[in-house]
Formats: C-alpha cells, sequence, structure tokens
C-alpha cells in the first residue's frame, strides 16, 4: 500500500483503525504529534520511550497525555510489551476516544519475535474497529528492516510523514524551506539512540554480521565481543555470539536514554563515567541502579 500524504492525513485517519509512520529524528515526531493535535477532534495520547520530564521541552503536555513505557518497571508508566499497551489502551477507550502513538515498536519486534507481533498488531486492530481509537505506531528510520516493516504495513497502513509540506490549523498548507532561525536545543544535540531490531538465525551471515558490527560502532558501542562470530565456521555458533552482545546492546541503549531523559540531574563526571561503562558495555547493573534512584528522586520531588 503507498503511503498516505500528509496533508491528507487528517482526512483519511479512520476511527478504529492502525497505522504506522517513519520519523528521521524524534523531533520529526514530535512535530508531527503536535500537528495531530491541533488539527484532529480526538485527543492524543503519546506512548513514548522517554519520561514526560523530557518530554515536557519539546511538546505541550497540558493538550497532549503522555504515558512513559519502558522495559524496566517504573511507578510513573507501563512495561514496554504487548499485554501491557494493549490493556492499556483497553483500559482507556472504556471511557475515551482518542489518537494513541506509540513508540518503541523495533524493541517489540526484537523481543517478543515478527510472527507475535503481527499478531498482537491483529488481536489490537480487532479490538479497536469499531471504537473511535486511532492507534499509530512511530519508528525511526532505519531501525527496522524494510522487509520487516512491509509486513507491517499490511496491518498498520504506511503514513508519508514528511514535514515539508503541512497543513495548519485552519487547513493551510505551509512549506519548510529547511531554513532555520532556531538555535539547536540540547536534545538536537543529543539525540536518543535508536534501537536496532535483533536479527533472526534464517539469513544470518558473516557479511550481516560485520554489517551490525559497523551500525554499532558508529553508534559508539565497543562490539569487540562480537568480533569472533565473523570467524566461527558454524554460523549458529556465530550468531549466538552476536545474540550475546545485541542483548548488552539493546540494555546499554535503553541506560543510555534513560540517563540522557534525566541528565540535569547527573552531575558532569558522574555522566562521563557512566556513558563510559555503557558503550563499553560493563557496570550496566550498577548504573541501572543509579539511574532508579536518580527517577525515583525527580519523582518525588
Amino acid at each position: 500500500m503507498p503511503p498516505t500524504l500528509i496533508g491528507d492525513v487528517m482526512d483519511s485517519l479512520s476511527d478504529g483503525h492502525l497505522y504506522s509512520a517513519i520519523f528521521d529524528t524524534p523531533h520529526d515526531v514530535y512535530s508531527w504529534i503536535e500537528l495531530i493535535s491541533n488539527t484532529y477532534r480526538m485527543p492524543v495520547t503519546f506512548l513514548s520511550r522517554i519520561p514526560e520530564s523530557r518530554l515536557s521541552k519539546d511538546l505541550d503536555l497540558s493538550v497532549i497525555q503522555s504515558v512513559w513505557i519502558s522495559n524496566k518497571s517504573n511507578k510513573e508508566g507501563i512495561l514496554l510489551n504487548h499485554e501491557s499497551i494493549y490493556k492499556f489502551i483497553e483500559s482507556r477507550s472504556t471511557e475515551n476516544s482518542g489518537v494513541f502513538v506509540i513508540e518503541g515498536l523495533e524493541w517489540l519486534i526484537s523481543e517478543s519475535g515478527m510472527r507475535n507481533t503481527l499478531r498482537h498488531i491483529m488481536n489490537l486492530s480487532d479490538y479497536i474497529f469499531d471504537k473511535p481509537i486511532v492507534v499509530i505506531y512511530v519508528v525511526q528510520t532505519n531501525t527496522i528492516d524494510e522487509e520487516v516493516m512491509e509486513k507491517i504495513s499490511r496491518q498498520a497502513p504506511l503514513l508519508d510523514v514528511g514535514l515539508d509540506a503541512v497543513p495548519d490549523q485552519n487547513g493551510n498548507t505551509s512549506t519548510d524551506t529547511g531554513e532555520s532561525e532556531s538555535v539547536p536545543t540540547q536534545e538536537e544535540e543529543y539525540p536518543l539512540i535508536p534501537y536496532l531490531t535483533t536479527l533472526p538465525l534464517e539469513g544470518f551471515s558473516h557479511k550481516i554480521l560485520r554489517k551490525r558490527i559497523l551500525q554499532w560502532r558508529r553508534l559508539g558501542f565497543d562490539v569487540s565481543d562480537c568480533e569472533p562470530g565473523i570467524f566461527c565456521d558454524d554460523i549458529g555458533e556465530s550468531h549466538s555470539i552476536y545474540l550475546s552482545v545485541d542483548k548488552k546492546v539493546r540494555e546499554a541503549t535503553e541506560l543510555l536514554n534513560i540517563m540522557d531523559s534525566v541528565r540535569d540531574n547527573i552531575s558532569k563526571s558522574e555522566f562521563t563515567v557512566m556513558e563510559f561503562r555503557l558503550r563499553q558495555l560493563t557496570g550496566m547493573n550498577e548504573v541501572s541502579s543509579k539511574l532508579r534512584a536518580i527517577i525515583d528522586d525527580v519523582s518525588d520531588s
């Protein structure tokens, strides 16, 4: 199915339907959410990978509800898994209509698998079918393989969310010239680290592993423990080595993004030490405990 153009999105979002959308940066997501909030008739709820304390710098949370979803239990939000997301939407749909924008699809695919993810998407689609609800999965560019995204889009049609021409509240269209007089914000200087989907054993090869190692290195991770997998004759053993490192990278990515969201509450020296350890894929339990304590302090203050 061809993407629906952004200028037509407000007319084409139909109650009881799922959609998907791909963005280059988190800030493109925020801009688009504000666009929907300003022009669509329903309230918008954003299930975000970062806590509300950080989102308040990018979104007007007086009109957009934010819910933090994380793979670690927290008292402010919900767990990042299909069941928790389904139950959350179910609990809200009994009283209200609305648009639910969901981050973290790449993590859900990696944790649950493609087949299981599609099953949950279809279950959610069946549930909202006759309800005044719209669900949109938002994905960052290059975090989900094209073939996988094609399967997703069959259940959740892909929206073309290019921000070069968007309608304002009166339905007029403005064009982004690519020039901006604004000063880059701190969040633009420190973008969230993307999650890369876990590579399945089927189709896995040494060439693919080399490419993934290069991607990890470009993100700043020390993945030297994965290099022996390049030289394993047994592709199954090579994949097992990859999986062990992938698990560490995913946990480190989660912690780095959480750490960035509370950077104002961490001293510069401690932040540097914690970041170094995570990029070396070491000391993650200790860093996780420190971050949990910091988040609890911020929540209580």
